[in-house]
């Protein structure tokens, strides 16, 4: 499964208290993260569902967390999906079609983000803290 999305949170502990960022494309392009899951996701019989592929964050992002969404090309989602993906060229797909850390910023943004009944474009400014 591909999960799209703007960008996600992560949350930096700062002496007593947790400071949340959002982690976005630098050039705030669409993101892909790499899911895994079982099929059919529209019948509700209690078996299906997918996870979020997770990658380590490595070139200064582990300051922020030491994990992240494994983050795929645009060009690798299309195989990705693939019914008939072995599990090594998937693996293959994840060393290759990864997007590197690199092409990511992150700035924080305010606790409210912690909480689902906040909604909103406002909840993913910037607030200069941390």
């Amino acid at each position: 499964a591909i999960v799209p999305a703007s960008g996600w949170f992560e949350w930096k502990k700062s002496g007593a208290r947790k400071q949340p960022y959002f982690i976005y494309h630098r050039n705030r392009e669409p993101l892909f993260f790499a899911a895994i899951g079982k099929p059919p996701f529209d019948r509700e019989h209690g078996q299906e569902g997918f996870v979020i592929v997770t990658a380590a964050s490595n070139q200064g992002m582990v300051d922020i967390h030491d994990r992240r969404p494994l983050v795929l090309k645009a060009d690798a989602v299309r195989e990705w999906l693939s019914h008939d993906i072995s599990p090594a060229r998937a693996a293959e797909i994840v060393r290759d079609g990864a997007l590197p850390e690199s092409v990511f910023t992150w700035h924080p943004v305010a606790a409210k983000v912690g909480n689902v009944h906040n909604q909103g474009p406002d909840i993913i400014r910037n607030t200069g803290d941390g």
